[in-house]
């Protein structure tokens, strides 16, 4: 299941122009409870990228597909 839910986030990244990273990011960030996603970056760029990751609104279609269930994106 997890290489499938990289293979759907690198999909989807490639839709919008953005990372497979970032995606996720968005992804753990659009679930209906309350969260605070911990990153890691080691150098600016990596912040940057995490940063970015903010401007991704995903619909509840997109979590949806990305968590695998059978919808499309």
């Amino acid at each position: 299941e997890n290489a499938e839910r990289l293979a759907r986030a690198e999909t989807f990244a490639a839709a919008i122009g953005a990372t497979p990273t970032q995606v996720a990011l968005a992804w753990v960030l659009a679930q209906p409870f309350p969260v605070h996603a911990l990153i890691g970056p080691e150098t600016v760029d990596e912040l940057r990228s995490s940063v970015e990751a903010l401007s991704i609104e995903l619909s509840s279609r997109d979590v949806a597909w990305l968590d695998l269930q059978d919808v499309t994106p």
